[in-house]
């Protein structure tokens, strides 16, 4: 699994980059949309991408078609990625198929700076992160080193400190997130059959949307408020 330290934003200038903007200024799959997803599989393969499917899209942290970021990729890396050790690549989200099953491209665009080449497994004495046990007894939809997405279960209360009455309000939400950095759950969230996101922290009286759940992730994990800019 990629950690969410190595993920680089994709800023690497090309038609790719181009198209991917295009496409993902769309909030809804429109005709125009699925048109540029097309152009984009189009101009992908001819450039020499790879592609390859996977059932568990959080191993490569795209989820969502058009999604795309840059990877370092270590001189020990395994499985899909391991023809490009030790080059930068792009990891793009080109096909979304049933339940989590995601078709993903990848090509190298430089080779990784000398200062970013990683040759050996880190390792981690001490676990950074921790998670309630009970996460465990429902669906986990997501998880990262720190964070936890996992599907409600409305027969079940949760409880936090989080809230007036001690317990979660789960009315209208189907799903919570938990940061393993202060180890209790911070959000509900309202997951999207296309991807989008709408999530409140536990202590907010309002609610955000956003594309994507790491840009829920990435926003819900501060304390304090921020403007969403979708």
């Amino acid at each position: 699994m990629i950690d969410d330290s190595t993920m680089l934003e994709d800023d690497f200038r090309d038609e790719v980059l181009e198209i991917l903007k295009s496409l993902n200024s769309h909030s809804t799959w429109s005709k125009e949309k699925r048109q540029l997803a097309d152009e984009l599989i189009n101009l992908l393969t001819s450039k020499g991408y790879v592609y390859f499917h996977v059932t568990n899209p959080h191993r490569y942290r795209v989820s969502t078609v058009g999604a795309s970021y840059l990877y370092d990729v270590p001189l020990y890396k395994q499985g899909h990625l391991a023809p490009f050790r030790g080059q930068r690549v792009r990891i793009v989200c080109t096909h979304s198929g049933k339940n989590a099953t995601r078709g993903i491209m990848v090509n190298a665009v430089s080779i990784s700076p000398p200062d970013k080449v990683v040759k050996k497994l880190p390792r981690r004495l001490v676990p950074r992160y921790s998670f309630p046990d009970y996460i465990y007894d429902h669906e986990v939809l997501y998880k990262s080193p720190r964070f936890v997405v996992f599907r409600i279960n409305q027969k079940l209360k949760i409880l936090s400190e989080n809230t007036s009455d001690g317990y979660i309000n789960t009315n209208g939400w189907n799903a919570i997130l938990v940061d393993g950095k202060a180890g209790v759950p911070i959000a509900t969230l309202r997951l999207a059959d296309d991807g989008s996101v709408e999530g409140r922290r536990l202590r907010w009286n309002y609610h955000f949307e956003y594309k994507h759940l790491r840009d829920a992730i990435d926003e819900l994990k501060k304390e304090t408020f921020v403007y969403n800019r979708v």
